[in-house]
């Protein structure tokens, strides 16, 4: 068995969540990029994939949000896949008591400071009272979700190609000939191409209103990156991107016998 200790904390005003997220995902891939590792199995099931949807949607989440968690996708060579997504909770704690395993629970599933948490425990059993369905119907518009997503993204594409220069920059006078709706869309699929983040709709929003076709500016945006407009041209530019989480030594142990392995920290 391995393991990796995720040190550091989010910087001022980043969600604890969202941190420790991105801090588990670069685990894991360090880890699966140490072992020659091609294939990573993720243990969510059906109803982790409506509270997906659920806080998206109670955050103002877009189709890429909504879309929630994805049965399997490939980042940086290894396939992260989940092959529990379609199943109900309860069908996998039957398999755990009708072979005697032994889970482990994490006691941080307890902590209601957490918004999944929250939705969790306070929120879920009263909405699955009142509407014995919710599971499955939440889960099934998150598939309709990536569906939404997916067209947003070729349409994306399609309306880039012809403005994006070979050095990564967006051509505003093409840009602003499309409708309002594909600026915003386009606009969202080049911030994330050039910077490998999601734009917030805030910063979306300022730049469709302030934006000209001609002169120069510059909007700040969040994890230390800023886009800047000179030339006719939009440019993505990372200031002083925050390291927000260090991820400590990997940890390895046999667990063929029974012993004790001191772990430091």
């Amino acid at each position: 068995m391995r393991w990796a200790r995720l040190d550091g904390q989010p910087a001022p005003g980043d969600s604890l969540e969202a941190w420790a997220r991105a801090g588990r995902h670069a685990a894991l891939n360090q880890l699966a990029a140490e072992e020659g590792a091609t294939l990573l199995l993720l243990a969510h099931h059906r109803r982790d994939q409506a509270e997906t949807w659920l806080l998206q949607a109670l955050r103002s989440g877009g189709p890429a949000g909504l879309s929630a968690m994805p049965v399997a996708s490939e980042r940086q060579g290894v396939l992260w896949a989940r092959p529990w997504l379609t199943q109900p909770r309860e069908a996998i704690e039957a398999y755990v008591r009708q072979h005697r395993l032994r889970p482990v629970d994490d006691p941080s599933n307890d902590d209601t400071t957490l918004a999944r948490n929250r939705l969790r425990l306070q929120v879920w059993p009263a909405l699955t009272l009142a509407f014995g369905d919710a599971e499955t119907a939440l889960a099934g518009a998150a598939n309709r979700a990536q569906e939404a997503d997916a067209a947003l993204a070729e349409l994306a594409a399609l309306d880039l190609a012809p403005l994006v220069d070979a050095q990564g920059r967006l051509a505003v006078a093409g840009w602003r000939a499309l409708s309002p709706a594909r600026q915003a869309n386009a606009l969202r699929a080049w911030w994330r191409a050039q910077t490998g983040h999601g734009a917030s709709q805030a910063w979306v929003e300022r730049l469709l209103a302030q934006v000209p076709s001609r002169g120069v500016g510059e909007w700040p945006a969040a994890r230390g990156w800023s886009s800047r407009l000179q030339r006719g041209h939009l440019s993505a530019h990372a200031e002083s991107p925050p390291s927000t989480s260090a991820i400590g030594p990997t940890l390895s142990m046999d667990l063929s016998r029974p012993g004790r392995w001191p772990v430091a920290g």
